[in-house]
């Protein structure tokens, strides 16, 4: 069962490129996209209500949206303005506009119902050109449900096993400690120190040890929201194993989105980075290259884990300590669904 009354990323904005129009599909819904004039973005259902032709087979004439199978034309707001060979324009000949706003790079559509769509529930991220920032992008298609995939980002316990060579190089305090919780709107927050760490590759200026302060918001329907700071040895127990307050050494941005595309397929965005005076252009290029491989990681294994899945789908897991974040999450998500 879908979640309608939600916000979704559909895309970055870097991706939408004027004059083209572009097929998504959020939770099996699919979404025609496309830049105005001005520069503003439109999405509307990919279906054409003559004879269910996709619009992003279409053109753009202008604003307006033209579908190549009979013709008809479409104003930026889904009303039908023309149909060929026709002067009457039935009230039904439209399509349907999603309400849409950008905040950071991201585009995020509402599925819901219009006069719900509150854009002050859309958790902030960053913009990939801001200048306080150093971030680079990218984005991976699943063949898995997308709740598997947030199952992931809620347990980091995983680092230390799946990214043995690459995020969780030298940490097992990823599995072993277990990170305090607390609960937010539609989402939840989890932080913890991970002491003593040796750090790797460029960071190893930073010093021999190093404690690692680690804070994350959760929200739905799979926005990761993570601010890693490292800071010297013993910062966590001067800190009283709270949130440190000095300037850490160095600060890293990792910001993702977990979209349904459907049941059995979902998009995962994601930026990394740090402060711009943290890193250069080639040190991000590195840090990105081994987290993408580490996503990678992720992938292959979400993806077997589905496979497992479908072949006894009524099998009960072993549940441990490690399954609180999702388990959690998973009610909420119950809740949300039941609430309509």
């Amino acid at each position: 069962m879908w979640i309608r009354n939600a916000w979704y990323v559909a895309a970055w904005t870097h991706e939408i490129e004027p004059g083209r129009i572009h097929a998504r599909t959020v939770i099996d819904q699919p979404l025609a996209i496309y830049r105005t004039a001005d520069g503003a973005i439109v999405a509307l259902e990919d279906r054409c209500p003559h004879r269910f032709a996709p619009l992003s087979l279409g053109r753009l004439e202008g604003d307006a949206l033209r579908c190549m199978y009979h013709g008809l034309k479409f104003a930026p707001d889904g009303t039908c303005i023309e149909i060929p060979g026709q002067k009457l324009i039935p009230q039904s000949a439209c399509v349907r506009r999603y309400p849409l706003e950008i905040v950071g790079s991201w585009i995020w559509v509402w599925m819901g119902e219009a006069d719900k769509a509150d854009p002050k529930a859309i958790p902030p991220s960053l913009a990939l050109d801001d200048p306080a920032w150093r971030l680079q992008a990218s984005q991976l298609d699943y063949d898995a449900h997308y709740l598997l995939i947030d199952d992931n980002l809620l347990d980091l316990s995983h680092l230390s096993f799946t990214h043995e060579k690459t995020l969780g190089l030298d940490m097992p305090q990823w599995a072993d400690e277990r990170p305090r919780s607390q609960p937010l709107d539609r989402g939840l927050r989890f932080q913890r120190w991970l002491r003593n760490h040796p750090p790797r590759g460029f960071m190893k200026k930073l010093g021999e040890r190093l404690d690692v302060w680690n804070s994350y918001d959760f929200l739905f329907p799979g926005i990761f929201l993570q601010r890693t700071s490292f800071y010297p040895a013993g910062t966590a127990e001067r800190s009283g194993g709270k949130a440190p307050a000095g300037e850490p050494l160095f600060h890293r941005i990792d910001e993702q989105a977990v979209t349904p595309v459907g049941s059995r397929a979902s998009r995962y965005f994601y930026a990394v980075g740090t402060r711009a005076k943290d890193i250069d252009a080639d040190k991000l290029g590195r840090l990105f290259d081994v987290t993408t491989t580490a996503f990678y990681e992720d992938k292959r294994i979400i993806e077997a884990q589905q496979k497992l899945i479908d072949l006894e789908p009524g099998r009960a897991m072993l549940p441990t300590s490690l399954d609180a974040g999702p388990t959690q999450f998973r009610k909420l998500v119950e809740a949300m669904a039941v609430a309509g």
